[in-house]
């Protein structure tokens, strides 16, 4: 891959610290569990991922067949799209073992990072799954920790508003977002696409046409 690839792929695959409080934002929103609901990785992964994606498996596997060992109970696979988990660990969620509920959540945030920067990079014509990994072993440690950031803040979205008012957090995690994410089309998409905002918010559009001068 060249470095100029890389680099931009890396942008997509470590996020700030900004970044991160926003992937876990949305991914609690796009789950339907808001700023205080409750996130069933379970469910999500039975009944929310295969709603966007419909490319997205899982597997549940027998313990006696597993050949990953005793710290590797779940993972997730970019390039197959799939979520597997050792049977004992899948039981256990179901029964409400904290430790094995945050192992399951853990690969589920792993998949929807991977929905959500597939979407973004679409643009730009990058498919995150076969980049996912070509990562260096530096990147996916980064991605790694990252994930577990991400997945402590879905779990326990009270940090996430700690010490915000909720105009702070629609302003920080939502129109601020969008508004990039608007501008980032405009700059790929050309003025043409001002034509879809005319029906939207103003000062939104106002904020987009700035993006395209």
């Amino acid at each position: 891959m060249e470095e100029r690839q890389y680099e931009k792929h890396a942008e997509t695959l470590v996020l700030t610290e900004d970044g991160i409080n926003i992937a876990a934002f949305w991914l609690r929103l796009l789950c339907g569990c808001g700023t205080d609901g409750r996130f069933e990785p379970i469910f999500v992964m039975e009944n929310i991922i295969p709603f966007f994606d419909n490319s997205f498996n899982y597997e549940i596997a027998e313990k006696s067949l597993w050949k990953y060992g005793e710290y590797m109970p779940a993972y997730y696979n970019p390039l197959a799209n799939k979520i597997v988990i050792r049977s004992d660990v899948y039981d256990g969620a179901l029964e409400g073992n904290a430790m094995d509920t945050i192992t399951i959540a853990h690969e589920v945030v792993h998949c929807i990072q991977s929905i959500i920067m597939r979407f973004l990079d679409a643009i730009k014509c990058v498919d995150f799954k076969t980049e996912l990994c070509k990562a260096n072993s530096s990147e996916m440690k980064k991605h790694e920790i990252q994930t577990d950031r991400i997945t402590s803040l879905v779990m326990c979205p009270e940090r996430l508003v700690q010490g915000k008012t909720e105009d702070e957090v629609v302003q920080q995690y939502f129109v601020r977002p969008l508004v990039q994410f608007m501008c980032g089309l405009v700059k790929t998409a050309g003025k043409s696409l001002l034509e879809v905002l005319d029906g939207a918010n103003c000062d939104v559009k106002k904020e987009v046409e700035a993006c395209a001068v």
